[in-house]
C-alpha cells in the first residue's frame, strides 16, 4: 500500500512539472549607491601669538671725547659726547624741542672735553657704558647681556623662516583634505571651525570654573547647642 502511494505521488509531481514548465532563477540586480561619508574634522589650533622682544644694538666704537655726564636715575649715568651745547624750545604748535645752544654773535657753542684728575681727556667708546647704564636701571641689578654674533642673528632669521614655510605647507595640506571631504565647501568649514574653536573654549571655562560649595548642616555633637549660647 506504502509503495502505491508513492508511486502516485511522483506521477503527480511529475505531471505538475510538465504541466507548468521550468522557472528560472530570477537575475541578481548590483545597485551602486554613493554614499558620502562625514569625516571629522578637529578644529584648527590658534594662530601663533608672538610676544615683541626688543633689541639692544651694542657698539664699542668709535670713541669720542666725553663731554657730560647724563643722569638717568637711581645713581645711574653715562658720558656724552655731543660737542655742541643745546637749549629746549617750544615751537609754534604748542611741542618742545631743542636745538644748538649759540652766543650774541650767533655762533655755536662748543662743549669742553671732560677731563680725569690727573688732566686726561676722558673718552666714551661707542654707546656700551649708555647701554649698560639703561639695562641695570631697567632691571634694577647688575648688567647682564645674551650676546650672538651677526651670522648667529642671520641663522636664527632663517630658521624663523623655516618654521613659516613648514607652517604655511602644513596648513596648505589642511585645507587641501578639508575642502575635498567637507560638504560646506572652503567658507563653510571656516565657519564650522571657528564655532568648534568657541565650544572649546566655553568647555575649558566651565571646567576650570571654581565650584561653589554649599554650607553643610551641622548635625553633629556641640556644646553650644547642649548648653546653650550665654549671649542668649
Amino acid at each position: 500500500m506504502v509503495k502505491n502511494l508513492t508511486i502516485v505521488g511522483l506521477a503527480l509531481l511529475l505531471g505538475a512539472c510538465a504541466t507548468t514548465g521550468y522557472q528560472p532563477i530570477p537575475p541578481v540586480k548590483v545597485i551602486t549607491e554613493t554614499v558620502e561619508v562625514e569625516i571629522y574634522a578637529p578644529p584648527l589650533p590658534k594662530e601663533i601669538q608672538m610676544a615683541d622682544v626688543e633689541w639692544k644694538v651694542i657698539t664699542n666704537t668709535p670713541c669720542k671725547p666725553a663731554t657730560a655726564k647724563k643722569n638717568i636715575g637711581n645713581g645711574k649715568w653715562y658720558y656724552t659726547t655731543e660737542r655742541f651745547e643745546y637749549e629746549p624750545y617750544t615751537k609754534e604748535d604748542g611741542s618742545t624741542a631743542r636745538r644748538v645752544k649759540r652766543d650774541a654773535e650767533g655762533n655755536r657753542i662748543e662743549l669742553k672735553p671732560l677731563t680725569d684728575s690727573e688732566g686726561n681727556v676722558i673718552e666714551s667708546c661707542g654707546n656700551l657704558q649708555q647701554k649698560v647704564a639703561e639695562i641695570e636701571l631697567m632691571l634694577d641689578g647688575d648688567f647682564v647681556i645674551f650676546a650672538i654674533t651677526p651670522e648667529g642673528y642671520e641663522r636664527m632669521a632663517a630658521n624663523l623662516q623655516e618654521i613659516k614655510r613648514y607652517i604655511n605647507q602644513q596648513k596648505e595640506i589642511i585645507y587641501y583634505y578639508r575642502e575635498a571631504t567637507a560638504p560646506k565647501g572652503v567658507d563653510g568649514w571656516l565657519e564650522e571651525n571657528k564655532e568648534r574653536q568657541d565650544n572649546q573654549e566655553e568647555a575649558v571655562k566651565v571646567e576650570t570654573k571654581p565650584v561653589e560649595m554649599e554650607p553643610k548642616e551641622d548635625n553633629g555633637f556641640n556644646l553650644k547647642k547642649l548648653f546653650g549660647n550665654k549671649d542668649e
